[in-house]
């Protein structure tokens, strides 16, 4: 199996692959790379204007390493969402709760923060805005 075989598209933004070799390079590109393979890890950064997520199982049944990359994630926020919902399903349904939950919290974390990615890169603002509500206090309460 080549490196084209392992990565497969799941949208026109966001990939995912499991060549080893194509993560390493990264990760040692990028000054990303750990060294203790004895527990999961979840790493996540930014290379360019793309987010990559690389999730390392250490489990012997299951051993190995995969990474999500969205391509030009700021104007992108709805592969964002679309990987968060599938940690969510992933730990609903009790696969690795723990290396799922780590990198769930990883894509929220970035995702509140695409409007100051989007500023930094000095991109538009996404066509799927996300824009985060937060809830407030009645007027009642505040007078």
């Amino acid at each position: 199996m080549n490196a084209e075989t392992q990565i497969n598209n799941i949208t026109d933004n966001l990939s995912i692959t499991n060549n080893e070799v194509k993560i390493l390079d990264l990760l040692v590109d990028t000054k990303n790379m750990f060294y203790d393979y004895s527990k999961n890890r979840v790493v996540s950064f930014i290379h360019e204007q793309d987010y990559h997520l690389v999730l390392f199982n250490a489990q012997l049944t299951d051993r190995g390493f995969t990474m999500y990359s969205i391509t030009n994630f700021c104007e992108n926020e709805s592969d964002l969402v679309l990987l968060r919902n599938v940690f969510h399903q992933t730990i609903r349904n009790g696969f690795n709760d723990y290396l799922m939950r780590m990198a769930k919290s990883k894509i929220e974390d970035i995702f509140y923060m695409t409007a100051t990615f989007r500023a930094l890169f000095k991109k538009p603002k996404s066509k799927d805005d996300f824009e985060v509500s937060y809830p407030s206090l009645p007027s009642s309460l505040i007078h």
